[in-house]
C-alpha cells in the first residue's frame, strides 16, 4: 500500500520524479571545471550569468603518423616534449607574462579545478602565489598591479605577496615554478 502511495506521488509531481539535469554546484569562475554524474562540465558566461556547460566528449582526431628514418641519437636526447609529473601543471605561456604584471591562472586538472594561482615575473624569475587569501581563504584577484581579496579588503604586494592592508597578516603561499620550453609550470602539492 505504501509503495502505491509513493508511486502515485512521484507520477503526479514531475519535479520530484526528475533529478537535476545540470550541476547544482554554483559556477563561480569562467574556466572552472567539475565532474558531475560522470560527466565533465565547464563554467561559461551566458549573457551576464555564469552557468555550467557540458564539455564535448568527442574523441580527438588521431594524430597523423609519418615514418622517418631512425637517427643514431638516443630517444632521451632526441625528445623535446616534456611530460610533467603529477602535481606539476602547465598554466601559462612564458610570453604571456610581462615583468611585474601579475597574471591570474587556474589549475587545469580535474582533481582540483577550483585552485588558482597568481604568476608574477620578477627580475630574478617567475614566482607563483596561491590565490587563496591568508585571512580566511577567499579568492585573491588581480586588479592592475595589485592583488586584492574583495571579501574582506585585504591588499597584497604583487611582487612579494606580503599583505599591505586589511585583515590578512601573512604572506600569500608561494609555490615552486618551473619555466621550460616556453611554458610556465606550477608545482602544486598543497
Amino acid at each position: 500500500m505504501l509503495q502505491i502511495l509513493f508511486g502515485s506521488i512521484l507520477v503526479s509531481n514531475p519535479l520530484i520524479a526528475e533529478a537535476a539535469s545540470t550541476p547544482t554546484l554554483k559556477c563561480t569562475r569562467i574556466g572552472q571545471r567539475i565532474i558531475w554524474r560522470k560527466e565533465k562540465y565547464i563554467c561559461v558566461r551566458s549573457g551576464s550569468k555564469l552557468t555550467w556547460a557540458k564539455e564535448s566528449t568527442k574523441p580527438s582526431p588521431a594524430p597523423s603518423v609519418t615514418v622517418t628514418p631512425r637517427s643514431t641519437t638516443t630517444a632521451a636526447s632526441s625528445s623535446n616534449s616534456y611530460t610533467p609529473p603529477p602535481g606539476e601543471f602547465g598554466v601559462a605561456k612564458s610570453s604571456d607574462l610581462k615583468l611585474s604584471q601579475p597574471l591570474s591562472v587556474s589549475n587545469p586538472s580535474f582533481v582540483n579545478p577550483s585552485r588558482g594561482y597568481i604568476l608574477v615575473r620578477r627580475e630574478s624569475g617567475v614566482i607563483a602565489f596561491s590565490n587563496n587569501c591568508t585571512h580566511l581563504g577567499r579568492e585573491v584577484e588581480v586588479s592592475g598591479t595589485q592583488l586584492i581579496c574583495y571579501a574582506h579588503g585585504s591588499y597584497f604586494d604583487a611582487v612579494t605577496g606580503r599583505p599591505i592592508q586589511g585583515p590578512a597578516t601573512r604572506i600569500l603561499t608561494v609555490l615552486p615554478v618551473i619555466e621550460r620550453d616556453g611554458t610556465i609550470f606550477v608545482v602544486d602539492t598543497l
